[in-house]
């Protein structure tokens, strides 16, 4: 039949307003578990309310069929036609031919009752209630585009089962079931499994490394979605995860961000592995990532993901407390979108995102810019009279940075999967170093390649990381021959092949799931050892294999995982990650689990290969240096249990207690005396010795973290969690408090999209009290501490967005961040994160988007 005809037939509810949202897919799914639940008790009014409320909150084929079932119970035969056609035009063409008898019988009917059909369409002003119009040229053009975007969707949808995951999830899990509708509209019954659990349901995939329910996991889950960010109105990553229960954000300058997970967040944290659509983001070299570097635009992302706990076991090395994976958009999914932003301290934001789809092929691609004034000016030129040099042109700015992004998907067969992507993202970054040392400046350019090729189950990924750029401090005095200037240059090669499989053994349903990998680093540092003009670069090879098996009984799921990496420094024995959980099912749903799993964190390349020469802070006397090929990996023993309900359909709550021992720690060694000769090379007198150790301290963390998340009405997301953090340093002279973590943290937030084109937010976080035990060197070149205190915080935040055009394309908002700020002194406006960093002080910013 031909689309000028079809989209007639749709004008029906397509034309009908929008009702407002705050995150779609939940009002979508409670009205279209409401719909099921009226359909069940023979209120075919009610229930088609509820379907086309699910509609217009989230279009999806699910809904399309039982909207066409509701009108069907109701003697509507047109409207149910329109829908029967809708679901045919946008679900793949197994699924078409199903209903493709229904919807002749249907046409036969209405030809002996009404044969002007064809010729015009019906229109639904209220459920029941039918009107003859015929569609304008707009209303077909509105039509056309939503018939493109569900059929879009419905291609995203088949996708997904590879692209979301390391391995896809099988067909029950998260697309279409093979049961169909029959010939006989009175016959048919959509299943609230396969489509429904794939737009509606909540999936999480980075516990595991395929698509569960939340339910499920065998690791406590916080999901942040695309809404979550836009509503937000945050201007980074970070920021956003500020609102998340047991995370810590750190930020000690515009241009640097430090992310902990339960505890022992730092300057260069490195204990939380961030991943980029399962691609590790890890700099190897320093240990961390630079949050600001990442080529992808906040527009891009679908959600992130956010485990707490260790990760090791399905990762490897460096998920000590936790994974955060950032899952970006399916190409060909939503919109074409512009953004720009500008406001105070001197900030700009400005990125565009394209995403098409033709046939099995579908794109998107993004460039971008950001840049952010320095946020306090912590040295004063005029005091030395020596000439200063800075990092950069303008050592006002602290960020400064240009981005772009591709990503090309296509499939094959019926279960092949292709995924070319690559990135890059150059800019200046200030940021704060380990120790004594002070803040610095990153030139840094950052470029990626990934390939993904999948057939049924099996998986298999590759990427190239490549990372260029020069480091300084951010000011020093000209002249000076330590002032630890150095390139840096390297690469990592990462490939991984995974599958997996389900299997019965008697009323034991198993799911096993295994793959292998191996991950190649080159560097190339003045830094390092022997790292001279024209010396090789440091190369190391890794290899991983890792094996879980999930085993459920009834209401009971079991889940055993053990992961193997061979380290080139480092014993087979110090790298083996188990993890182990139980899940019992106390009701549909609502699930209590107990988890307990170790993980480890490998010593990174400044820890192994450091060799240079560190000012001692007096003319001519240096200290040298040098790192530790020897040393052992960080180890991380986790117990915990937690409960995650979501027993309405207008609530989550999650619940978890948990207790961490992490021994082995990484850190520099007392300084011991020497008495050199003068060295010409390095003109001056070598005082001391140092190096990376691992210690004998211990720390002990015990927390208690609790969540809800309630949506009582269309468009209104309300959403409170705290966690309780106490950590105890364990050393042979005693047991000591460590509260370099606040005790307390609490954030409370809404966000509200009205029906009058218009949308508000706002949130409050608090964090208690913290006592930095830093450390630094006494005359006599000992390690010592150096408590610093930092006051409790507030940080509130508000936005306002209006869509001033009907179709609602446009969007303008403004912002401020941490409102408290603008009440406090001039000159002392904000609060630091770290006893190192600048004061972060209040933010204004306007934005406008346009959607085509």
């Amino acid at each position: 039949m031909k689309l000028a005809t079809r989209l007639g037939l749709l004008v029906t509810a397509l034309l009908l307003p929008t009702v407002a949202l705050a995150d779609p897919k939940d009002d979508a799914r409670r009205h279209f578990m409401g719909g099921l639940e009226a359909a069940k008790a023979g209120q075919y009014e009610v229930s088609l309310q509820h379907f086309l409320a699910a509609w217009d909150a989230y279009p999806h084929p699910a809904t399309a069929y039982n909207i066409a079932r509701a009108y069907h119970d109701l003697g509507d035969l047109p409207n149910a036609l329109t829908y029967f056609r809708l679901y045919q035009d946008a679900v793949p063409p197994d699924k078409a031919d199903d209903v493709a008898p229904t919807i002749a019988v249907l046409e036969a009917q209405l030809r002996q009752e009404r044969p002007s059909l064809e010729t015009a369409p019906t229109v639904t002003a209220e459920p029941g209630q039918v009107v003859v119009v015929g569609p304008s040229e707009e209303e077909l053009a509105r039509l056309t585009a939503i018939a493109a975007e569900l059929e879009a969707l419905t291609a995203a949808l088949s996708e997904r089962r590879v692209t979301e995951v390391a391995v896809a999830p099988t067909p029950t899990e998260t697309g279409p079931t093979e049961t169909g509708p029959t010939e006989t509209p009175a016959d048919l019954d959509l299943p609230e499994e396969g489509f429904i659990g794939e737009a509606y349901e909540r999936v999480v995939v980075t516990a595991s490394r395929y698509g569960q329910d939340p339910l499920d996991s065998p690791s406590t889950v916080t999901v942040l979605t695309e809404e979550d960010i836009r509503l937000s109105g945050v201007t980074s990553i970070p920021d956003l995860l500020r609102r998340v229960v047991g995370v810590e954000v750190m930020q000690p300058a515009a241009g640097h961000a430090d992310v902990g997970i339960r505890g022992f967040n730092r300057e260069l944290s490195n204990k939380v592995l961030i991943l980029i659509d399962g691609r590790s983001t890890y700099l190897d070299f320093i240990g961390s990532t630079m949050w600001e570097s990442m080529p992808i635009s906040l527009e891009e992302i679908e959600r992130i993901e956010v485990i707490r706990g260790p990760g090791s076991a399905v990762y490897g090395a460096n998920a000590v407390t936790g994974v955060i994976n950032i899952i970006t958009r399916t190409p060909g999914e939503g919109e074409n979108v512009v953004t720009v932003e500008a406001g105070l301290p001197n900030y700009g934001y400005g990125s565009l995102v394209l995403t098409g789809r033709k046939g099995p092929v579908s794109w998107r691609f993004s460039g971008g810019y950001q840049q952010s004034a320095r946020w306090g000016q912590d040295f004063d030129a005029t005091e030395h009279t020596a000439e200063v040099s800075w990092f950069g042109e303008d050592e006002n700015l602290g960020l400064q940075a240009f981005r772009g992004n591709g990503r090309v998907d296509g499939t094959f067969l019926d279960q092949g999967y292709a995924s070319l992507s690559a990135g890059f993202s150059k800019g200046l970054y200030e940021f704060y170093n380990l120790g004594a040392l002070d803040n610095f400046g990153l030139d840094y350019t950052h470029t990626y390649l990934r390939g993904d090729l999948a057939y049924g189950p099996v998986h298999m990924r590759a990427f190239w990381n490549t990372d260029t750029g020069f480091i300084a401090p951010w000011w020093g005095l000209r002249g000076d021959p330590r002032t630890l200037d150095t390139d840096m240059d390297a690469d990592t090669v990462d490939i991984e092949i995974e599958s997996n499989g389900e299997f019965l053994t008697g009323k034991v349903e198993h799911r096993i799931n295994g793959g292998l990998g191996y991950r190649y680093k080159r560097l190339s540092d003045f830094l390092f050892a022997g790292q001279q003009p024209g010396d090789p670069p440091i190369v190391e090879n890794h290899f991983n294999a890792f094996l879980s098996e999930e085993a459920t009984i009834a209401w009971v799921k079991l889940v055993a995982t053990l992961r193997a990496d061979v380290h080139p420094n480092l014993p087979l024995s110090q790298t083996l990650s188990p993890r182990g959980a139980i899940i019992f099912r106390v009701a549909e749903n609502t699930a209590v689990r107990m988890t307990g799993g170790s993980a480890f964190r490998a010593p990174n390349m400044v820890e192994n290969y450091m060799d240079f020469r560190l000012g001692a802070g007096v003319d001519g006397v240096f200290i040298q240096d040098f790192g530790d090929i020897d040393l052992s990996p960080e180890r991380i023993i986790t117990a915990e249990v937690g409960l995650h309900d979501q027993s309405t359909l207008y609530h989550t709550a999650d619940v978890a207690v948990y207790y961490n021992n992490l021994t082995d720690i990484i850190s520099l060694e007392d300084v011991t005396p020497s008495a050199d000769p003068y060295d010409p090379v390095e003109e001056g007198y070598e005082a001391g010795k140092t190096g990376w150790v691992n210690t004998e301290t211990s720390f002990q963390g015990l927390g208690v973290e609790a969540e809800l998340e309630v949506f009582p009405t269309d468009g209104l997301d309300i959403f409170a969690n705290l966690n309780y953090t106490a950590i105890f340093e364990t050393t042979p002279q005693g047991t000591v408090r460590d509260t370099s973590t606040s005790v307390w943290k609490v954030n409370v937030g809404a966000m509200y999209r009205t029906p009058y084109f218009t949308d508000l937010s706002a949130d409050v976080s608090y964090l208690s009290p913290q006592t930095w035990r830093l450390r630094t060197f006494d005359a006599q070149g000992r390690l010592v501490p150096n408590p610093q205190d930092l006051p409790a915080r507030v940080i509130a935040n508000a936005r306002i967005a209006v869509r001033p055009t009907q179709d609602e394309h446009v969007e303008i908002a403004g912002t401020v961040w941490n409102i408290g700020a603008f009440f406090d002194k001039q000159g002392e406006r904000g609060s630091q994160e770290h006893p190192k960093g600048q004061l972060i002080g209040p933010r204004a910013f306007a934005t406008l988007s346009y959607e085509f």
